[in-house]
């Protein structure tokens, strides 16, 4: 049995315009990056959760 294909919804009018709008700011402004020590932080927080064992897991 076939399977409808949805259809692809097309922008367009003041939504479509919004959209570009919108995309072209992001595209010039990018999101924050991290900062080496926050990098560093989170490398060292997920070394931790690699790390942990639980109380009955020690030996």
């Amino acid at each position: 049995m076939a399977i409808p294909i949805k259809a692809v919804p097309i922008l367009s009018g003041e939504i479509a315009d919004d959209f570009v709008r919108k995309a072209e700011e992001r595209e010039k402004n990018p999101a924050p990056r991290l900062s080496p020590e926050q990098e560093e932080r989170i490398a060292k927080v997920m070394k931790q959760m690699r790390e942990f064992k639980f109380p009955w897991e020690k030996k």
